[in-house]
């Protein structure tokens, strides 16, 4: 049985209007003459780039994890919460739909019930032939052009590539190992690969992913965390934050306290910043380990001569 309900004969007539504009709006961008779009961002990548460009987000799906998660830039105070990013709430948008909701491919199951309500455009820098970097790069410009904000863009791609440069300058000769993960639970970690803001910065400098085993469409694995000490010289640096209960459980972990990084204090944590985010993102996770770096001290060299 069908879960949508009834909609009023008025919003009815709403959405039919609605429709018949849905292909011009979604396709041409704001122009300065006119009232600047209300636009809902169903993707967190999306609404991060929408607050870098200048743009207030009319609406933001799960406001709360995206403060959890993500962090910044800071979402308004005036962007509504459209509910979760899988699941938007339809019930709100079909109150004052937005003039456009851009959304992405992995949410892509509810567009034929959004498109009964207003324009929808899948903007995403992943589920494309092209390296993270530069789909990161298609997206954002995608995205200025939709809100009249190119110039703004093109100041944020060459920013990026200068703090590339300083970081890479940064970390030049930190040849050590290094393992860049998330909890997802107590027993399970994300170790991030290529494909994403991690990766990035991996190819861009000097550092060296201790991780070379497979990864996902998101460019991480999803290990046991005993699978860690598999290179015993390696450091780790923990993106936090930590799913609920998990920082309490490692104090009583004995496999995380057993691992040979934690035992010899090569760990280090990092405010959240979403590895699969646009170029703030990717900043800020550069300043970051920039900033680590300095803190993680080396390795015994026994265990750096006994290892693979």
């Amino acid at each position: 049985m069908s879960r949508a309900r009834p909609i009023p004969a008025l919003l009815a007539l709403a959405m039919t209007v609605l429709l018949g504009l849905a292909t011009a709006l979604a396709s041409t961008p704001a122009n300065a003459g006119s009232p600047p779009l209300r636009i809902a961002a169903a993707n967190w990548t999306v609404a991060e780039t929408l607050i870098a460009l200048g743009v207030v987000p009319y609406a933001v799906s799960d406001i709360p994890n995206y403060n959890a998660w993500v962090k910044a830039p800071p979402i308004p105070d005036s962007t509504l919460d459209i509910g979760l990013r899988n699941e938007p709430n339809l019930e709100l948008l079909a109150q004052n739909p937005p003039d456009l909701l851009l959304t992405s491919a992995l949410f892509s199951r509810d567009n034929a019930r959004l498109e009964r309500l207003m324009p929808v455009r899948m903007i995403d820098n992943f589920y494309t032939d092209a390296p993270f970097y530069e789909a990161t790069l298609a997206m954002t410009r995608k995205i200025a052009q939709l809100t009249d904000r190119e110039p703004q863009a093109e100041a944020l791609i060459a920013e990026t590539d200068q703090v590339l440069e300083e970081t890479a300058r940064a970390l030049q000769g930190f040849k050590a190992p290094l393992y860049i993960v998330q909890f997802s639970d107590a027993q399970h970690v994300r170790v991030f690969g290529h494909g994403n803001t991690v990766g990035t910065l991996f190819s861009r400098t000097d550092l060296t992913n201790a991780w070379t085993g497979p990864t996902n469409a998101w460019g991480y694995a999803s290990i046991p965390i005993d699978r860690l000490a598999e290179r015993p010289d390696a450091r780790i640096v923990v993106i936090e934050p930590y799913p609920r209960g998990v920082g309490e459980a490692l104090k009583d972990n004995r496999i995380w306290q057993h691992l040979p990084a934690v035992r010899e204090g090569r760990v280090s944590f990092i405010e959240p910043i979403w590895p699969y985010g646009g170029l703030i993102s990717l900043q800020r996770l550069a300043r970051s380990l920039v900033a680590v770096s300095d803190r993680i001290p080396p390795a015994d060299p026994a265990t750096e001569e006994g290892a693979p």
